[in-house]
């Protein structure tokens, strides 16, 4: 997922008090799979595209946006 708040885009990161992330600029929570729990952010966070490269390493590939609870390729 995109690390950044679609309320204003300051960066999410986890949070030690709930199983998911918050923004640290106006307090948005959302769940770890990026479902908005608590505004005033009103849209999930953004799933980009991941993909495993021959030599076994994680790529992310930011430009690419995929639809939320994409585990597959592609």
């Amino acid at each position: 997922m995109r690390a950044k708040c679609p309320h204003r885009a300051c960066a999410v990161r986890l949070a030690d008090d709930i199983d998911g992330f918050r923004c640290r600029c106006h307090g948005s929570e959302f769940a770890s799979d990026g479902t908005v729990q608590e505004g005033p952010a009103d849209r999930d966070l953004t799933w980009l595209a991941v993909e495993v490269t021959s030599d076994g390493k994680l790529r992310v590939d930011p430009s690419r946006e995929v639809p939320k609870g994409t585990y597959a390729p592609v």
